[in-house]
């Protein structure tokens, strides 16, 4: 599928916009250290959906000015996107990082959200996860993004997925290869500031969480703690896995997303 570059009076972003014209929207959001084309091997879940997906700031094909980048404004990057492409409302799922994002454009843009789907994603981080993420950009900027991939790649995948080097862990070597160690550390100190728990039952849209049991980067509480807190929310996992459970079991994935959207998304309009 054919991607275009657009300024949206904020930064010139890459996305791609396809699906029949009149369908409900879904916007896609990737991981940190990755780009639209996470979504291959997901497209099949939003068939007969309008599907928006794009590069984050600092990520990908878009612009990456310089950082450090806060999750209010990769939040407004959706608005500005989504504005430019006369999108009034979307279904939202994000990935991780994507995941606060798509926190954060629910909550400051509740009237522009029909549904959210959380993926392998948390609300909050404590001082000592933060302070992690923040030694991690430290190395980055030191010593090269090179030296993140392996210990990215350790927590982001089950050994068994390395070891057949399945075609999700082959895409993220490859987008890792891409990703700058000053676009890393932009994206982190937008992650580290990350604390929507409080905010997250002001969002009554239909929502789902999926997750992980023993996911590093989000704990099984806080994913059992944001279904809780979301009024209208459902909450599966995705096992084994680690991080990046989607690219372990895409069709398992594939087949929560249609069945969620097939339910939400009858009545709807652009």
């Amino acid at each position: 599928m054919q991607t275009s570059t657009i300024d949206t009076g904020r930064l010139k972003m890459r996305y791609q916009l396809s699906g029949p014209p009149d369908a409900p929207v879904v916007c896609l959001l990737h991981c940190l250290g990755a780009d639209l084309n996470y979504w291959d091997p997901h497209m099949e879940a939003f068939s007969g959906l309008r599907v928006l997906r794009f590069d984050t700031r600092g990520h990908g094909h878009s612009d990456a000015p310089d950082g450090p980048y806060t999750l209010d404004m990769l939040a407004q990057d959706v608005v500005a996107l989504c504005d430019v492409l006369d999108i009034n409302k979307v279904h939202c799922c994000g990935v991780s990082l994507g995941g606060q994002i798509a926190q954060t454009f629910a909550l400051n843009n509740p009237t522009r959200i029909a549904s959210l789907t959380l993926v392998n994603t948390t609300c909050e981080y404590t001082q000592a996860q933060a302070h992690s993420w923040q030694e991690r950009a430290e190395s980055a900027l030191r010593d090269g993004m090179q030296a993140m991939h392996e210990p990215l790649l350790q927590r982001w995948f089950t050994r068994a997925a390395a070891e057949q080097n399945i075609p999700g862990y082959r895409y993220m070597t490859a987008a890792l290869s891409r990703f700058t160690a000053t676009s890393f550390a932009a994206a982190t100190a937008a992650m580290c500031e990350l604390d929507t728990t409080s905010r997250l039952p002001e969002i009554s849209v239909p929502a789902m969480v999926i997750a992980t049991a023993n996911d590093p980067g989000a704990p099984r509480e806080v994913s059992e703690k944001m279904t809780r807190v979301i009024a209208n929310c459902r909450l599966h996992w995705l096992e084994p896995a680690e991080h990046l459970a989607s690219l372990e079991h895409p069709e398992t994935f594939n087949n929560l997303m249609r069945e969620f959207l097939s339910e939400h998304t009858s009545t709807d309009k652009k």
